[in-house]
C-alpha cells in the first residue's frame, strides 16, 4: 500500500539526486566551461528532477506551512520545469550568445521567480520549526551566492546542497517535531 509516507521519502530521495545533480553544474562549469553540453546536462537533469520533488517541501511540513507552503512548492515546481525549458533552448541555440526569445524570457521568470520562491521556502520551513535550522541556513547560503560576484560560480553547487539537504532530513526523518510530518493522510489546511 502506498502512503504519504512512502511518497514523502522517495520524494526526498529523487531530491537528493536533484541535489547532487545540480552541485554537478558547477565543477563541469569550471572544467569545461558554462554553458558547455556537460554543464547544462547536469542543469537540465535537475531541473527536471527538481520540478518533480519540489512538492516534498510542502508534504514534510503541510500540517505548519498549510496554504502558503503549498503556493511556495508550486512556485519552485514550476519555477524548475521553467528552468529546465530554459536549458534545453541554450541546448537548441548552442550557446547562450545567440540565445533567442524563449530564453531570453525563460532567463526573465527564472530570475524573478527562484528568487521569491527561495526566499519564501525558506520563510515557511524556518516559521514551521519541521525542518532543522541548516537546512534553511542552506537555502540562504544559496541566496547570497548568487548575489556575491565571486561566488556565482558556485551558486548552482550551493542550490543542489540545499536540496540534497532538505532531501536527507526528509528520507531519514531528523525533523525537529519527532512526529512529523509523515502520516497516512494529508492533514486539513489551516488558514494564514
Amino acid at each position: 500500500m502506498v502512503t504519504t509516507e512512502k511518497v514523502v521519502k522517495w520524494l526526498g530521495f529523487i531530491c537528493i539526486l536533484a541535489g547532487v545533480s545540480r552541485m554537478g553544474m558547477t565543477p563541469a562549469g569550471l572544467i569545461w566551461g558554462w554553458d558547455s553540453p556537460l554543464e547544462l546536462s547536469f542543469g537540465y537533469t535537475a531541473s527536471v528532477l527538481m520540478a518533480v520533488c519540489s512538492f516534498a517541501f510542502y508534504l514534510a511540513q503541510s500540517k505548519e506551512t498549510g496554504v502558503l507552503g503549498f503556493v511556495t512548492a508550486f512556485i519552485a515546481s514550476v519555477g524548475n520545469a521553467v528552468i529546465s525549458g530554459q536549458q534545453y533552448g541554450i541546448f537548441a541555440y548552442e550557446t547562450y550568445a545567440d540565445k533567442g526569445l524563449f530564453v531570453n524570457i525563460t532567463g526573465m521568470i527564472v530570475g524573478i521567480g527562484m528568487m521569491a520562491g527561495t526566499i519564501l521556502l525558506a520563510f515557511v520551513t524556518f516559521r514551521a520549526k519541521v525542518f532543522p535550522r541548516w537546512n534553511v541556513l542552506l537555502f540562504i547560503i544559496m541566496l547570497v551566492s548568487f548575489g556575491i560576484p565571486f561566488l556565482q560560480d558556485w551558486f548552482a553547487f550551493f542550490w543542489g546542497l540545499a536540496y540534497a539537504g532538505m532531501g536527507y532530513t526528509i528520507c531519514t526523518g531528523k525533523y525537529l517535531k519527532k512526529d512529523q510530518p509523515l502520516r497516512d493522510s494529508l492533514p486539513v489546511q489551516k488558514s494564514l
